[in-house]
């Protein structure tokens, strides 16, 4: 199977969810883009997650990456104080991935990347539970960090 139509499949998959998702190319890569709601305390946040093959050979196997921009916007004041807090964050709380922030873009962003190993059944299973418990570990974290964004959507 081809990262290709794995993306196709999970996008079938998060479709079934009733999470709406499109394939797009970003500089010649298939990426696979989605909005997740319901998310935080009150379940209603939303991010836009974007999923994508990394080009790592050396693994022997695919690496498959979720990168999820959470807040937008952050006062280019609060970008370092913001940052250093989601060190911490991470540290603490964050299981899976990383909450980092992108300064030139201002904005709040969680990566995850797992290596998919086995037959094209295995690998379908395993990129599903790595959408499930990213989107799961979003969520929980959804409403601390937009505080730390001192987000004003």
């Amino acid at each position: 199977m081809t990262g290709y139509e794995l993306l196709e499949i999970l996008k079938d998959y998060l479709n079934e969810a009733r999470i709406d998702s499109f394939i797009t190319e970003v500089k010649g890569v298939p990426v696979l883009k989605a909005t997740l709601t319901g998310l935080g305390g009150n379940n209603d946040g939303s991010a836009i997650t974007e999923i994508n093959f990394i080009d790592f050979e050396e693994l022997g196997a695919p690496a498959l990456q979720m990168f999820t921009t959470v807040a937008l916007n952050i006062d280019k004041d609060n970008l370092d104080p913001c940052e250093l807090e989601l060190n911490d964050y991470n540290l603490r709380y964050v299981v899976i991935g990383s909450f980092n922030v992108y300064k030139p873009y201002r904005q709040i962003y969680h990566r995850y990347a797992q290596v998919l190993i086995g037959d094209d059944e295995e690998q379908v299973a395993q990129a599903k539970a790595m959408l499930n418990v990213a989107a799961t570990q979003i969520s929980a974290c959804y409403d601390d960090i937009l505080r730390y964004a001192e987000d004003a959507r």
